[in-house]
């Protein structure tokens, strides 16, 4: 409860906002320099191929290698085995090279997030960066033969990653840095009537409701999309961007998603938006249950009740 309050008051503390506001600028000019090779690396980072968020799947490597190492470590110290000895030295740089991925990924993760998360964020990537640093300094002793003071650098490093890992934590639970921010949007089990088919122009954003879960349409063609309206990266109004070249874009943080099937063709998300089927019926556009993540299911709109009754489309 302590260290709670503790990790509380560092996240309070405006002192920290000139230097994580000046870490966010430095890491976006870096990606904005590079241009589409930028963006590419950037999307690399954040996950968008995986559907996942990268930065927590590259920190699991560190951790357990560090971990594996600081037990070897004492196996080692306790028994002068020299396997013991072998197999830390390469726990520990397993889990260094990885670190350096990680800090990478957490970086551009680190772009993003505002307040008492962006500070609390900042923390938590510092004491990794040094926690990084030591390890690098105990391989150098390792190969030196300096095996005592190797594992001490290591041992603090360790220490650093438990801190560290727990403001990683807060950072998920707390603040939801990381997390999809449409998981608890609601799909509804049957079809719901939402707008007139005539109220809804060509290429135009309009959210409705449905089941208390803002819901986006988008009529391109005689297509008609629905996914959920709420951004998986930070929550944000995806009924208050822009489409671009077939996708909604994010107006907060410039994420693009798919219309025909919700999938992340731009970052920062990682995580895909999910479809709803839409159809009409008596002049109404009705959203009912898609497909999932990742698919979707439509009719064609502009398809009359007659027409569907003799093509053999069923109701």
């Amino acid at each position: 409860m302590r260290f709670q309050q503790g990790v509380d008051l560092l996240a309070a503390q405006s002192v920290l906002d000139p230097v994580s506001q000046t870490i966010q600028d430095i890491v976006k000019n870096i990606y904005r320099a590079g241009g589409p090779v930028g963006h590419r690396v950037a999307d690399i980072m954040y996950g968008t191929w995986l559907g996942h968020p990268f930065h927590p799947s590259a920190t699991d490597v560190v951790v357990g290698s560090w971990t594996a190492g600081f037990a070897l470590d004492l196996l080692n110290a306790v028994t002068g085995g020299d396997l013991f000895a072998r197999c830390a030295d390469a726990a520990v740089t397993i889990g260094t090279l990885g670190a350096v991925v990680a800090a990478a990924s957490g970086l551009t993760d680190a772009q993003h997030p505002k307040g008492e998360a962006r500070r609390l964020g900042i923390v938590h990537g510092m004491i990794n960066i040094v926690a990084t640093m030591l390890q690098t300094a105990s391989l150098v002793q390792r190969a030196r033969g300096e095996r005592g003071s190797a594992r001490s650098l290591s041992s603090m490093a360790f220490g650093g990653l438990l801190v560290s890992a727990y403001l990683g934590g807060d950072l998920i639970d707390k603040y939801q840095v990381g997390t999809n921010h449409a998981a608890n949007e609601k799909v509804p089990s049957n079809w719901v009537p939402v707008l007139r088919d005539a109220d809804l122009p060509e290429n135009e954003l309009r959210q409705v409701d449905v089941g208390g879960s803002p819901v986006l349409l988008v009529r391109q063609g005689d297509i008609i999309y629905a996914m959920h309206a709420t951004c998986t990266h930070l929550g944000g109004p995806l009924a208050q961007g822009t489409i671009v070249d077939g996708t909604v874009q994010c107006p907060w943080h410039g994420s693009r998603f798919a219309l025909d099937n919700g999938s992340v063709v731009h970052g920062p998300a990682s995580y895909p938006e999910r479809c709803l089927a839409t159809r009409i019926r008596d002049g109404m556009i009705e959203v009912g249950p898609g497909a999932g993540l990742g698919r979707c299911r439509h009719e064609p709109a502009r398809v009359s009740e007659a027409q569907r009754e003799l093509a053999g489309v069923p109701a």
